[in-house]
């Protein structure tokens, strides 16, 4: 797909420092607050017009759709950008990562698709509503949503926010133990509920107890990704600029 910027030649961009090359990108701008003002900011391109006039091209995002806007700036107005440019440290290419992590409204799309199908998650509407359930797909710009009693589709545009909790194996024992004795608790209870029903004799009842513990052992894995999913952080997805200020 052909940037938005890449209209104009190469070749009439104006670099506004080497610290940040032909264009700006949002961590950058983050850092240096080169465009305080602009919501969502993606990307900048500088452009000369004249010996005393300059443009930018901004790339940003409004509720999850890239936009292009112009700003006109003096020779004065470019020099102060520069020199706020180029006084700033360089920044690292860590500090270049952690900063476009949490600029999660430009990931938006590749965020969705990397959200797995049953995931339980809360979706918060641009109404203000909140809606829990699990997260069926994401397709064609929309998310499918099962909700207790029924099925949902909202337009990816109509929403803030949406908070789930990821699996996340993060090799602590504890949770395969945990999730296993879950597992062969589970198992055991239901094999001695099933006697209590049927009152077989001595060797039966401990073939039960044997047998619902291996059922309960069975589903462990289950258990152990149920588990892994409850002690895990909520992960929460802001698709508007707005949204990402109120949760910081």
């Amino acid at each position: 797909m052909c940037h938005p910027l890449a209209a104009q030649k190469e070749s009439d961009v104006v670099v506004l420092s080497i610290k940040v090359g032909a264009t700006v990108d949002a961590a950058e701008n983050a850092f240096m607050n080169l465009f305080p003002d602009v919501q969502g900011f993606e990307s900048a391109q500088f452009y000369k017009l004249s010996e005393n006039r300059y443009v930018a091209k901004i790339v940003y995002v409004d509720r999850t759709r890239r936009k292009l806007k112009k700003r006109r700036y003096s020779w004065k107005q470019f020099q102060q950008l520069k020199y706020r440019a180029g006084s700033h440290p360089a920044i690292t290419e860590e500090q270049r990562e952690q900063q476009l992590d949490y600029l999660t409204y430009l990931r938006t799309h590749n965020i969705m698709e990397d959200i797995p199908p049953s995931t339980f998650c809360t979706i918060k509407h641009e109404s203000g509503r909140r809606f829990t359930g699990t997260f069926v797909k994401y397709e064609n710009r929309e998310i499918t949503f099962q909700s207790l009693t029924k099925r949902l589709k909202f337009p990816i545009e109509e929403l803030v926010s949406i908070t789930y909790r990821p699996f996340v194996d993060d090799g602590q024992l504890w949770k395969k133990w945990a999730a296993f004795g879950i597992g062969a608790v589970a198992g055991t209870s239901i094999a001695e509920v099933w006697n209590s029903q049927k009152s077989p004799r001595i060797d039966i009842v401990w073939y039960n107890r044997f047998l619902g513990m291996g059922i309960g052992l069975l589903f462990g894995s289950e258990m152990f990704e149920a588990v892994s999913v409850i002690t895990s952080p909520d992960q929460v997805l802001a698709l508007t600029p707005e949204e990402l200020a109120k949760i910081n």
